[in-house]
């Protein structure tokens, strides 16, 4: 199922229709919490926030708190537990010289710094269509369940230096992106004493430690997540 959040719907009804067009009664209408349309397949979830270029640049204007709208979404959405989150911004983005004052450099130096710093994939699309396109490949995607064999999950490190080799080891745990490793490692300095404060360590401890290097507080399921595995207890098969 595709689940379209209410408001969402009521701004952008094209999209339900040309998603129920193709989906049937794969498409429903809800309130969500968070983002704006969440994916429920066969094998994964993803949860899509949608925004116009427009939506982006008014979300970046500073609130009451001093930040702007976007970083408390974002942080939002970073919380939910699901396979994937997605950033997807729609329109054209030569409005922002053509009919704003915004300086483009910033616009693309704030996109950057949330594809680091949340570790979310943003895709872009020239219009409602292009929404409803992906939106429609991307669950059936989730839909499509590969064939079962045993393969190597992840490339060679022989040629990496002993630091990113150790970058790469805890980034083989479960949804710890490049940013999170590193703050990982700084904060415990080895790999050792990161999957030990992993086993031994409350989450919430965790994510208070490694704030300060990681600049936020790492997503609680994030950490729950990697402590499952650490402390889970393996049984392969033959």
């Amino acid at each position: 199922m595709i689940f379209m959040d209410s408001r969402e719907f009521s701004k952008n009804m094209r999209i339900y229709k040309m998603l129920q067009e193709v989906l049937k009664d794969q498409i429903a209408v809800r309130n969500l919490e968070v983002g704006d349309y969440f994916l429920d397949g066969k094998i994964g979830t993803a949860l899509v926030e949608r925004k116009t270029v427009t939506d982006l640049l008014m979300a970046m204007k500073p609130d009451a708190t001093g930040r702007g709208r976007i970083w408390s979404q974002l942080d939002r959405l970073a919380e939910v537990d699901c396979s994937e989150k997605i950033l997807l911004i729609e329109g054209w983005w030569g409005l922002i010289r053509k009919v704003t004052e915004w300086k483009e450099a910033s616009v693309y130096r704030l996109v950057e710094t949330i594809q680091k710093s949340y570790e979310i994939p943003v895709v872009y699309t020239p219009d409602w269509r292009g929404t409803g396109h992906y939106l429609i490949a991307k669950y059936k995607s989730l839909l499509e369940r590969p064939e079962p064999r045993d393969f190597r999950l992840r490339a060679s490190s022989v040629s990496m230096t002993p630091d990113e080799q150790a970058i790469y080891v805890i980034e083989g745990l479960p949804r710890v992106g490049p940013a999170l490793a590193k703050a990982l490692l700084k904060t415990y300095r080895s790999v050792k004493n990161v999957i030990d404060a992993l086993a031994l360590k409350p989450t919430e401890l965790i994510r208070s430690e490694v704030a300060e290097s990681l600049g936020r507080k790492p997503p609680e399921n994030v950490i729950k997540s990697a402590k499952d595995v650490v402390l889970r207890e393996v049984r392969l098969e033959d």
